[in-house]
């Protein structure tokens, strides 16, 4: 017997519906295990220690000998009420700058707008703590913008506005994208016959364009929401003393302080699934209620004249606080390559402090490198074989209700700060919960296939949808079992989706530094080393670093946009 036929034979076995149905329970079992039972496992884990957390949280008895006994729980609100203040300014910037960049990127032809539409998404490629460091070194030091203002520092000290300008640029591509895909699904024959009957361009985008892109809207501005609460790779090198709750979680866990953590982590899961669930059930309830007119004012504003300083005045934004900022730390290694601009020192110079020093910061640059590589491949493979049977269980079963609920459970990664999402796997798999792993490189594994599991489900998801079921009908008419359907013709149609899902999952892997540091041991991955680096004010060596894995991830990104073919 030739090997394919014993191969069609063994999947004729494993085509039964038995056989399916143990594939579909392996697979909700993998969701429930690695992706969302540990952060929803730590609420139980905190109402069994509630004891322990009330007493170190609400009432500390060293703290209380000075009367302060809810420090912590102060300290907790108030890294809470700092976390949303900025998540709020930062989604009223990027709504404000990046709804008229998606207006222009899908309403507009012009020379220039594929490169345009790319370097928008640069600040998805920058690891976020190789992205926070870029725009620490553009605005808070002398070799950036203060520099060139003759300023004696940086324009900005670490703190809040520093936060703030980078958590911008971090969610700056989230809004666009968000919004451009969907100004590009609307009908534009509504907008043109608007516009036959007289009413200016403002109005038909007031008026017609704003109300069928307001689900949308919503949804990127809750996006863009969560995923500045949540930032702490690039937070932690631009906060300096200012703490925000993901920050608090990273200090308390590095100070094994884990009640406090434990209860943070938990009010931030519940705050991330508050966010998740308004965002798929308040979309189409959400409404624009204006309905005044001012034809006067609109038209005035409709001219030629104010459109050509809005399109001026949206790309200096994007260049000014995107696109020079996070790429500004390509300038500072330059300039600090071969030794100090100032005084002329090579033992100040990333080469030096890079290859020569006698801490040997190469071999490890080399070594978390290696591991970064290993985590992300392993990460990657892992969510690859269990987010393709996945998608296909919530594309081609008729699951009812259930289909809401498991696209639910799939989301909630992408809206819980990693470093709560860190900690919960902490708590889940360690001491605290299983007990089956410490702290090291296979809970750092455990913790990226948990959060990378999104992205690759939901681009499988719409490969899934897209396929043309007669293929698939017409090889089954021919008596050939679903397994060797899916393997002659299912997979080789799908091939492009699975590379772009596993390069997609594989630079976020890549890039993540809030979970990493929080579940890490003695492992290093790129990220973490830069965020060392920067602490211990080796700023040439951090930036060499950045500037690696800039080009690895920039590599990886423009290879996903040929995948996709995006134009």
């Amino acid at each position: 017997m030739s090997w394919r036929r014993l191969l069609v034979r063994v999947e004729r076995r494993l085509s039964s519906r038995g056989f399916s149905l143990l594939r579909d329970a392996l697979v909700l079992l993998f969701l429930l295990i690695f992706v969302v039972g540990p952060p929803l496992s730590i609420f139980l884990l905190v109402l069994r220690s509630w004891g322990e957390v009330y007493q170190t949280v609400f009432a500390d008895p060293f703290f209380a000998q000075i009367g302060q006994g809810a420090l912590r729980w102060n300290m907790i609100q108030r890294g809470l009420l700092r976390s949303f203040e900025i998540a709020a300014v930062v989604t009223f910037i990027d709504v404000l700058i990046g709804l008229p960049m998606a207006l222009i990127l899908a309403r507009y032809d012009f020379r220039g707008k594929r490169l345009v539409d790319t370097l928008v998404d640069l600040p998805m490629a920058v690891p976020t703590a190789a992205l926070g460091f870029s725009l620490y070194l553009f605005w808070g030091s002398i070799d950036g913008i203060g520099g060139l203002l003759g300023l004696e520092g940086g324009l900005f000290s670490r703190g809040p506005l520093l936060i703030i300008l980078t958590h911008v640029a971090f969610s700056y591509p989230y809004i666009v994208r968000s919004l451009k895909e969907i100004i590009e699904s609307v009908d534009q024959t509504l907008e043109h016959a608007a516009r036959t009957l007289g009413a200016p361009p403002f109005t038909v985008f007031r008026t017609v364009t704003a109300p069928l892109i307001k689900s949308g809207l919503l949804a990127g501005s809750i996006l863009c929401f969560t995923r500045s609460l949540g930032e702490t790779g690039a937070t932690l090198i631009v906060a300096g003393a200012f703490y925000t709750a993901p920050l608090l979680v990273v200090e308390y866990r590095q100070l094994l302080m884990i009640p406090p953590a434990a209860f943070l982590s938990m009010i931030l899961v519940s705050i991330s699934a508050f966010l998740l669930a308004l965002l798929r059930f308040s979309a189409e309830r959400f409404g624009l209620p204006i309905k005044e007119a001012w034809p006067r004012a609109e038209r005035l504003l409709s001219g030629r004249a104010q459109r050509h300083l809005r399109d001026l005045m949206t790309f200096s934004f994007f260049v000014l606080l995107i696109l020079i900022p996070s790429s500004f730390i390509f300038t500072y290694l330059i300039r600090w390559w071969g030794g100090s601009p100032y005084i002329g020192n090579p033992n100040l110079g990333a080469f030096y402090q890079v290859f020569l020093a006698p801490d040997k910061k190469w071999p490890a640059l080399q070594s978390s490198i290696i591991t970064s590589f290993k985590v992300a491949a392993l990460a990657t493979g892992v969510n690859i074989l269990a987010g393709l049977p996945m998608a296909f269980l919530l594309v081609r079963k008729n699951l009812g209700r259930l289909r809401g609920l498991l696209d639910a459970l799939v989301d909630i990664p992408l809206t819980v700060p990693t470093s709560a999402l860190g900690f919960s796997f902490f708590l889940f798999w360690g001491t605290k919960g299983l007990n089956l792993l410490g702290p090291g490189f296979w809970m750092v594994v455990l913790v990226h296939i948990g959060f990378t599991y999104p992205y690759v489900v939901r681009p499988l998801t719409a490969v899934v949808e897209g396929l043309d079921p007669h293929l698939e009908e017409a090889a089954r008419t021919l008596g050939a079992p679903p397994l060797t359907v899916f393997r002659t013709v299912i997979l080789p149609s799908m091939r492009e989706g699975i590379l772009a899902a596993a390069i997609m999952a594989f630079t976020r892997s890549l890039g993540e530094t809030g979970a990493t540091i929080v579940v890490m041991g003695l492992s290093r991955t790129v990220p973490v080393l830069i965020v060392q680096w920067v602490e211990s004010l080796a700023l040439p060596a951090a930036a060499f670093a950045c500037v690696l894995l800039i080009a690895i991830s920039l590599t990886l990104l423009l290879i996903l946009r040929y995948v996709l073919g995006w134009e």
